[in-house]
């Protein structure tokens, strides 16, 4: 009689990826996506979700056609975030701007950019064809992402020619805001738009209790501030699946058709999946409920959370915060631990703690605004051994000040990014390539902020700063087992 194989019997399945994830789950979360693996949404939502995973029936709609309850989601998004029109892009932030860029502007166009911008922004000017003019920087950033200031932006407005417009980022990696309200002023003066990659600011759209502390010192949104197009990262900082995204539209910009609507909806179909993500717009919808109704609570407790856990920290880990960051962002120097980056990063996975970046002196923390108590102390005592351990008899200052200068080394004023990308190209040791030009973007991951545009000169400076970087582990895009693309013909 033929047996059936019971269920030990059968051979092991083989799911790497499965496996792998299934192992964050005791983990605490300090990074992005700010569900925290699920656990900040409810708990009928987190049953619900596989279950909204379907397609363009006349109950739910078409996201990118918005109409009835689609149309019903967007347009309380879009009260909550400030906006003239509100959208939900399902296939992340990098869409968001692309949609964003090619409904602002046109092949050819002059725009002007911050080098430190993400990849992704370098990535969209070559495929729309545009050329970006680079802001001229000659003030060492604060942090390694290359965070422009205001008196630089407004000096290229003044002093470059025939600009189209500006795309800026803000808040930065690292928790730093931007004034806009005097940028967008001079744009506007020139009748130019304004872009801003606001992918890590989403949630500056809570409104907190008046007169509280932290409403006085509560960051504003860059629609408030009177930009023309934003794109955020939901899930960087709400509770939302990755990669969920919003567009936000202005009411001046609509109004006085600045951006003209039907192209930005001619647009979205262009860069947005014809099959967008309705467990991912769910999320969306869901996040701005939770904006409406539960936030405000949510960033009291973290706002005590944080300053309990600032109070035990070692005297050599001090957090780096100003007046003006997002407050939420919690960004920890450790170099007078006198520790390598290495070290830091063994000691927080001993602890079962997961950061978003360590860099060559910070490390960089985005807490769920639910994140737990315990999670904080486990982040503590990582400290207190990070302080304790030292290990090294110098610090890793300098190579945090290369990279901050990388941002000063502009070889041009612009980039017509489009021929760079499309050139031939050839594989090259990043060693030996001084002199050569790049082919691609060179860019530490994270933060995805390029040191090095494709079509920029390769200098020995580069070189030192990308040996340092691998030493420390990095990981930097655009070079992979040394060898990096440059052009070919030269």
């Amino acid at each position: 009689m033929h047996m059936a194989k019971s269920e030990k019997e059968l051979p092991e399945r083989e799911l790497p990826l499965i496996s792998a994830l299934k192992k964050t789950r005791d983990r605490h979360s300090f990074h992005m996506p700010a569900n925290r693996g699920g656990q900040s949404f409810s708990e009928e939502f987190r049953t619900l979700l596989t279950q909204f995973d379907t397609t363009e029936l006349d109950i739910n709609g078409d996201i990118n056609q918005p109409d009835g309850v689609v149309l019903q989601a967007l347009e309380l998004a879009a009260k909550t975030f400030g906006a003239a029109q509100s959208y939900f892009i399902t296939s992340g932030t990098t869409n968001s701007l692309r949609i964003a860029l090619a409904a602002a502007f046109n092949a050819g166009d002059r725009v002007l950019v911050a080098k430190g911008s993400h990849l992704s922004i370098a990535n969209s000017f070559a495929l729309l064809g545009l050329e970006a003019v680079f802001i001229k920087q000659d003030t060492l950033p604060r942090f390694p992402d290359g965070q422009v200031s205001e008196i630089e932006v407004l000096r290229s407005l003044r002093e470059e020619q025939d600009i189209s417009g500006v795309i800026l980022t803000t808040p930065g990696y690292y928790g730093e805001n931007l004034p806009l309200e005097h940028i967008c002023q001079a744009a506007h003066a020139k009748n130019i738009s304004v872009i801003i990659d606001a992918a890590h600011g989403a949630h500056y759209a809570i409104k907190l209790s008046e007169n509280s502390l932290q409403e006085k010192s509560w960051p504003r949104t860059a629609l408030s501030q009177g930009a023309d197009l934003v794109a955020q990262s939901a899930h960087k900082t709400l509770p939302a699946l990755t990669p969920a995204s919003l567009l936000h539209l202005s009411e001046e910009a609509k109004d006085t058709g600045r951006i003209s609507t039907s192209r930005l909806a001619k647009m979205m179909p262009v860069f947005q999946t014809s099959s967008p993500s309705f467990p991912i717009a769910a999320s969306l919808d869901y996040a701005r409920d939770f904006v409406d109704h539960d936030a405000a609570g949510q960033v009291a407790e973290l706002m005590e959370n944080i300053s309990e856990f600032e109070s035990q920290l070692p005297p050599e880990i001090h957090r780096d915060f100003r007046d003006g960051d997002d407050p939420c962002r919690l960004v920890l120097d450790y170099t007078a631990t006198m520790s390598s980056r290495q070290n830091v990063c063994a000691i927080l996975n001993a602890h079962k703690v997961d950061v978003e970046l360590v860099d060559a002196r910070r490390i960089v923390c985005i807490p769920a605004l639910d994140t737990p108590r315990s999670s904080f102390i486990a982040l503590a005592q990582s400290c207190v051994e990070i302080a304790a351990g030292g290990g090294s008899e110098q610090t890793q200052t300098g190579i945090d000040i290369a990279q901050r200068s990388a941002f000063l080394r502009q070889n041009s004023s612009s980039l017509s990014l489009r021929d760079s990308f499309y050139a031939e190209s050839r594989e090259f040791s990043f060693e030996k390539a001084k002199g050569q030009l790049s082919a691609g973007i060179i860019a530490p991951y994270p933060p995805g902020v390029p040191l090095l545009w494709p079509g920029e000169e390769i200098k020995a400076a580069d070189i030192a700063l990308w040996k340092d970087l691998l030493s420390l582990a990095y990981e930097i895009r655009g070079i992979k087992s040394g060898k990096i693309e440059v052009l070919t013909g030269r």
